[in-house]
């Protein structure tokens, strides 16, 4: 190719870019169930090009929708093409109108497919000095292969293929392409080619006999019988596929260069589509580096506050308004270890009118202090609104301050009114909501935080979810702060044994697994490991993933395996240690703050779609409950000087709300005579009297019952139980015959969800569920588990959000030194004076059991312990 100051043209396949995302990336729709796979691949894919290249000239190609001059030469050329699937005919529109957002032009010519205008234009500018690049994957693009025309492929590293290039990959040169896809056919294109010649053996002949013509000339010279035969038996027919599988490189393309030059996009339409789409991340790439990004929201002139007595007026001024906008700036995300830099306060009138107020900068410049806003942060006659209350409310308690007045929390709005979206960080919710990009300026983001409220509140109310924030919600932030801060004590000591310990286990699984292998790996190694179990020992392999070429050793795989084979199993214990040791045994001495000598994992209030609590730092939900090695751990966790651990755990929760949502007589029945539920499912469903069962028949009946809350299929029950998807169907079939309650839940729930395409708990939590009537049946049958068990576990997080609101409260009235310091699934620990440990246990048990009255008893069992595995 010549020089970089030639002009470059990009002709750009457009098909074989949207069937190959359609099929490479799997389950993605809008918040209306749109599917997006294919336009999400394409759209990228395009995004990558115009960034790393920078087109001068660039078009994208489609097939015409009418019957070729292939199929006139041909009948059967493409026959076995299946229509467009309908999930992909929907997203073409979408992709066309992106491709016009970016001002790039579809080309189509009736009677002509896409590699005919391509390989038209191609030949039309090179013969005009430009340098020109076809973006496609599709192999027959190599026969117009030259010293000025390049085919790109695009995957994780981009290929250039220029002629030598050809050579290496494909087997033989540009020229001699068509030839080889002539005689080796393409059975997907319905062109015969040679019977019995294949893409190797066309290769080899071409590259020994020079051309097509010439090997027909002289079939017997080819040693091969078959391929002898099938060259003199078929000669008409492998000349007819070559012609079919020939570029037409005079096409009556109709289009003059001036029109093909790369522009500007639109970037109204591209906000437009792209936040239709759902494609925020993209959205932001885009408007970041368009010209627009320079007028972000403009800040009004926010006053320097230095002085005490301008401090003291600003508060009086500040108690006038109807709220006060705030940003407070810190320099880490770890509130614990966070260090308030400057705080920017606006207050807005009843008016609706912004009064301009302040900014101090408490990392240089001024007197003041973060103390110094003492009256203002707790005075409850300033409804204060923040994005991420909490960890303002940690950094407040490290200066001896408590929020006071808090009003609203932007962070829990978005949360509420978009709860499945990933982030609701400041900088993601500013940009869904304005297109633009924050700059770092503490009084821009006081003002951009007022934006989001503004936006933000009349989502909330439409939605009806007021009363979530109200009462779960926003009382709750005070309550995880508190918890955040108060952190939890770690036996360091305990946990170096364990790891000493641990480690001497891992030497001797490592024996036994280089023993079982035959030979010595790096068992961290993914692509080792696969190596020696499929190829070294020859056990069953899984298909190879199409990314890397080498074999899944996911657990899924070595679980298939473990049942009959001994070095499957043991590698699942082998990386059960050491993810346990490297994620909890040796990170959490390291994770001990050095102020206070205590863990202060962070509570997120904002990640789950159901609503339920995360944690992060350590993430204590992911600590196995029914391992030893679990349990070791938790031993770990201890109480401070005087105190035991409380901890409190829901007993089933899940399956009293589904008795309560379905009304079930059985299931009711059950629970409100106290029984075992898991041994009265082996009863309904086995016919099994309660004496007369085994411990596999009630943990077959347990599988059912959370089974069935989780929408379990039948194939993920057989998995589970190790038994057949007949048997597993069977089993289904005859819970919801006695349980028809359930069954009436479960159906009417997924009826309204495809009528609201929303779901709803008992206290309101919403949660939108778009793809309910998704023509795709994976999608619409994971809507449909989504639909049953939102509700379900929707219901219990609010629940323990509102026990933990109460006791909260509760320890606070009574003025009690008790302290709730965890919250992990339906538990809640406490680290509780030995001295307050009767009257504790008495206040969480009621408040946890009485928070709600079902139709069935919520049932709390409390353990205590010197540490929270004997709690």
């Amino acid at each position: 190719m010549s020089s970089r100051s030639a002009r470059r043209l990009f002709l750009i396949d457009g098909m074989s870019h949207i069937f190959r995302a359609f099929y490479a990336i799997r389950n993605l729709s809008n918040e209306r169930g749109l599917p997006t796979n294919a336009a999400y691949g394409f759209a990228a894919m395009m995004r990558k090009l115009i960034r790393h290249y920078q087109p001068d000239y660039i078009a994208v190609a489609f097939d015409g929708p009418e019957r070729t001059f292939r199929h006139d030469a041909f009948e059967q050329y493409k026959a076995n093409r299946t229509e467009m699937p309908d999930d992909l005919a929907k997203q073409i529109p979408y992709i066309r109108k992106f491709c016009e957002a970016l001002r790039i032009p579809i080309l189509e010519v009736p009677r002509y497919e896409a590699d005919d205008v391509i390989g038209t234009l191609a030949r039309k500018a090179e013969r005009e000095n430009f340098d020109v690049v076809i973006v496609s994957n599709d192999k027959d693009m190599f026969q117009l292969v030259d010293d000025r025309v390049q085919v790109l492929h695009q995957a994780k590293d981009d290929v250039l293929f220029d002629p030598p290039k050809v050579k290496e990959f494909f087997g033989v040169l540009p020229n001699q392409v068509v030839d080889v896809l002539g005689l080796m056919g393409d059975s997907v294109d319905n062109v015969p080619g040679a019977p019995g010649i294949g893409e190797k053996g066309a290769r080899d002949l071409i590259s020994r006999f020079g051309s097509l013509e010439n090997l027909l000339a002289h079939p017997e010279e080819v040693e091969r019988k078959a391929y002898r035969e099938s060259l003199q038996t078929h000669r008409e027919q492998i000349m007819k596929s070559r012609e079919l599988v020939t570029i037409d490189t005079q096409a009556p393309v109709e289009v003059e260069w001036h029109d093909l030059e790369a522009r500007p996009p639109e970037m109204a339409r591209l906000v437009e589509l792209l936040t239709e789409l759902g494609f925020q991340s993209m959205l932001k790439e885009f408007v970041t580096e368009s010209e627009s990004s320079a007028s972000a929201p403009q800040a009004g002139a926010l006053e320097r506050i230095d002085s005490a007595e301008r401090l003291a007026g600003i508060v009086k001024e500040l108690k006038k308004c109807s709220h006060v906008d705030c940003y407070l700036e810190v320099d880490s995300m770890e509130p614990m270890l966070a260090s308030a830099l400057c705080l920017a306060v606006q207050g807005v009138r009843k008016d609706a009118q912004n009064v301009p107020m302040g900014l101090v900068q408490f990392d240089g410049g001024s007197p003041l202090k973060l103390e110094d806003w003492k009256e203002f942060w707790e005075s409850t006659d300033i409804p204060k609104v923040l994005h991420n209350a909490k960890t303002a409310s940690v950094v407040l308690k490290k200066h001896g301050l408590r929020m006071g007045g808090l009003a609203w929390d932007t962070m829990l709005l978005s949360y509420l009114v978009h709860p499945n979206r990933s982030n609701h960080n400041f900088e993601e919710i500013a940009f869904a909501l304005f297109e633009k990009t924050p700059t770092p300026a503490p009084d821009q983001r006081c003002v951009i935080t007022g934006q989001l409220l503004a936006a933000l509140r009349p989502k909330l109310e439409e939605l009806k979810l007021e009363k979530v924030y109200e009462t779960i919600e926003l009382p709750l932030v005070e309550v995880l702060a508190q918890m955040e801060w108060s952190g939890v004590r770690i036996d360091t000591s305990a946990l170096q044994h364990m790891s000493q310990e641990m480690e001497r286990q891992i030497d001797v699984l490592a024996q036994q697994i280089y023993q079982a292998a035959g030979t010595e790996f790096n068992m961290n190694s993914p692509r080792q490991l696969g190596e020696i179990l499929f190829e070294k020992l020859n056990l069953p392999a899984p298909k190879k993933l199409k990314k890397s070429g080498q074999y899944s050793t996911s657990v899924e795989i070595l679980e298939q395996l473990a049942a009959d084979y001994e070095l499957p199993r043991l590698m699942l214990e082998y990386r059960q240690l050491a993810k346990l040791k490297s994620t909890y045994i040796d990170a959490l001495p390291k994770l001990v703050n050095p102020r206070t000598g205590r863990v202060h994992t962070s509570f997120n209030q904002t990640v789950a779609a159901t609503g339920r609590l995360s944690s992060s730092n350590p993430n204590l939900q992911n600590i196995p409950i029914r391992t030893d090695e679990g349990m070791k751990i938790r031993s770990a966790f201890i109480p401070s000087d005087g105190c035991v651990l409380l901890a409190a755990d829901y007993s089933q929760i899940e399956l009293r709300i589904l008795a309560h949502l379905s009304q079930d007589p059985v299931l009711m029945e059950s629970f409100r005579k106290g029984e075992d539920i898991h041994t009265r499912t082996a009863l309904e469903v086995f016919g099994i009297r309660p004496e007369m069962q085994t411990r596999e028949l009630r943990r077959r009946a347990k599988a059912i019952n959370f089974g069935i809350v989780y929408g379990q299929t039948a194939f993920g029950l057989a998995k589970e139980l190790g038994i057949s998807n007949k048997e597993a169907q069977h089993f289904i079939q005859l819970y919801f015959e006695r349980y028809h309650g359930v069954k009436e839940f479960i159906d009417r729930t997924i009826a309204e969800t495809k009528e609201t395409f929303m779901t709803r708990t008992l206290f309101g939590r919403l949660r939108q569920i778009p793809e309910i009537n998704s023509k795709n049946p994976a999608l619409r049958n994971f809507a449909e588990r989504t639909a049953v068990n939102s509700p379900i576990q929707g219901t219990a997080a609010d629940i323990i959000k509102l026990a933990m609101i109460e006791i909260h409260g509760e320890l606070q009235r009574w003025r009690l030194q008790t302290k709730m310091i965890l919250q992990v699934h339906d538990e809640l620990v406490f680290d509780v004076p030995e001295n307050e440990l009767d009257e504790v246990q008495k206040l969480v048990k009621a408040d946890m059991e009485g928070i709600y009255k079902f139709s069935v008893p919520l049932v709390v069992e409390i353990g205590t312990g010197r540490n929270w595995m004997e709690a």
